[in-house]
């Protein structure tokens, strides 16, 4: 039934964008058609919980994706900033998600997500990790895979946020990550018809940083199908604060030489220093997209909506009503007039395998532990992992959803209303799957693919060659018997 679900989305009629994939350190956005080149994909986004984690409580699982009204206004407001792509930190798995993450597909908007929460036991204790890696922590992270899993715009999952993040967290917690990462690549794979990358998001720690990439990037037997090792690394960083900063003085400069030799997508899962506001975001044109461009996918500015903690570029008032704040319009040029690198798929660097090396790591940090005895799936989960959720909520898109405006007022930062505020569904957002798919494409795209050294397109494979003409004879004979099915019902 594996080999059988992804022929079927031929001639299904649901419409989506076509989920990104990974060649070493590139996210790849497909081309519509099999037999063409994809390109590689640079994030330009933006961090989205309005309200703040905080909203989310025991009494209150306030979930930014379960209100359509508000996904409506956000999309429209997120689409004049020139965003791609946004990240999630909390999500509800139990709540509806299909005509959220629908508006976002069809307006042409990748998602990460977190899949992690701030209430207890939903989410890896950094002080004391074993405490917390139980049955009822994977259920919780393998329901947010369960409730996202349909939606081809999701970009990927982080199995945590800033775990490491001092010497003790070093010492403890490294190696939970990994099991985090193990398990749920596995759920993924068993549960899921298509592989959906999962990586982790860095604390802007200068010390711990490289040991923790180093640690979560490398194969522990050296072989690629390292269940444990991260698809993607995400880093939190502040260093660049606008008017302030330069290249040099921003670290940039180490930051782009510490990372270099990435054999996995590295992007920036925040940024965006408010020392000084309003923020110009000059480390976008003069940074992120300039000299960090060849080792870096781009970044997350930290954030959509205006907090406690003042980092937002629009301000949403009790009512729901929006107000562009001036980093706004910094935003919407830096992002619109962005010099974004034009590679093709065939241009980005074949991946290479990294072999873990304990010792290199810890030379990088004197506290961290390397350790690649990975704790062992809790007894009691393995039914989960084998049978999946029970009655699981399982997102999907909806089809022909009307592109429209919210009910909501969006006012520019003069306080002017703005009109005919409609989200744009572009044709391009709007398919269900590559076309010109044959055999050999279709097999090249499996659920494995994403995690491997050669995670997109057509560019190695496995198998024999026996072994590949049989299954390209299978292929054939399935994909004629689908056709004469298909045809009975028409």
């Amino acid at each position: 039934m594996k080999l059988l679900l992804p022929l079927l989305t031929l001639v299904a009629v649901a419409k989506a964008l076509i989920p990104l994939q990974i060649k070493g350190h590139r996210f790849i956005k497909p081309a519509e058609d099999a037999r063409e080149e994809g390109e590689v994909f640079f994030i330009k986004g933006i961090d989205y919980q309005p309200g703040g984690a905080s909203e989310y409580t025991v009494e209150n699982h306030v979930d930014v994706l379960s209100d359509p009204e508000a996904c409506y206004r956000d999309a429209y407001v997120l689409q004049q900033l020139g965003i791609n792509t946004i990240r999630v930190y909390t999500v509800d798995p139990a709540k509806d998600h299909d005509e959220c993450m629908t508006i976002f597909n069809n307006a042409g908007i990748y998602v990460f997500l977190d899949v992690n929460s701030p209430l207890g036991n939903e989410s890896i204790n950094r002080e004391d990790p074993a405490s917390s890696y139980n049955a009822g922590y994977l259920y919780r992270i393998f329901s947010v895979v369960e409730a996202f899993k349909e939606f081809p715009n999701v970009a990927g999952f982080f199995s945590g946020n800033e775990v490491i993040n001092d010497a003790h967290s070093a010492e403890v917690s490294p190696k939970y990550i990994r099991a985090v990462q193990r398990d749920l690549h596995k759920y993924i794979e068993a549960h899921s018809d298509r592989a959906i990358p999962v990586g982790y998001s860095a604390a802007d720690d200068i010390e711990l940083r490289a040991a923790t990439w180093d640690y979560l990037q490398c194969n522990i037997d050296g072989e690629d199908d390292d269940l444990s090792k991260s698809d993607f690394f995400g880093l939190n960083s502040y260093e660049w604060c606008s008017g302030i900063s330069n290249w040099q003085s921003s670290g940039y400069a180490k930051t782009r030489d510490t990372f270099k030799n990435t054999s996995i997508p590295i992007f920036f899962s925040e940024y965006g220093c408010n020392t000084r506001r309003p923020r110009t975001f000059d480390e976008i044109s003069d940074g992120l997209f300039d000299g960090l461009s060849d080792v870096f996918s781009g970044g997350l500015v930290y954030e959509y909506s205006e907090e406690a903690n003042n980092y937002g570029v629009v301000e949403i008032s009790s009512s729901g009503e929006i107000e562009y704040l001036d980093d706004f319009s910094n935003l919407q040029d830096q992002y619109q007039n962005a010099p974004i690198p034009d590679i093709s798929e065939a241009d980005a660097e074949e991946p290479e395998l990294t072999t873990c090396d304990a010792d290199g790591i810890k030379s990088l940090y004197s506290e961290f532990d390397p350790d690649f005895d990975l704790p062992e799936f809790p007894e009691d989960a393995e039914d989960l992992l084998e049978n999946g959720i029970e009655d699981a909520n399982v997102g999907k898109l909806i089809d022909n959803l009307e592109a429209r405006a919210s009910n909501y007022t969006i006012k520019n930062a003069d306080g002017d209303e703005i009109e005919d505020a409609v989200v744009s569904f572009a044709d391009a957002n709007l398919i269900n799957s590559q076309t010109g798919l044959t055999s050999s494409t279709t097999g090249s795209t499996s659920a494995s693919s994403t995690r491997s050294a050669t995670a997109t397109s057509s560019s190695s494979s496995s198998t024999s060659e026996d072994g590949a003409n049989q299954y390209q004879a299978s292929l054939a004979g399935l994909s004629a018997a689908i056709f004469l099915m298909v045809n009975m019902l028409i």
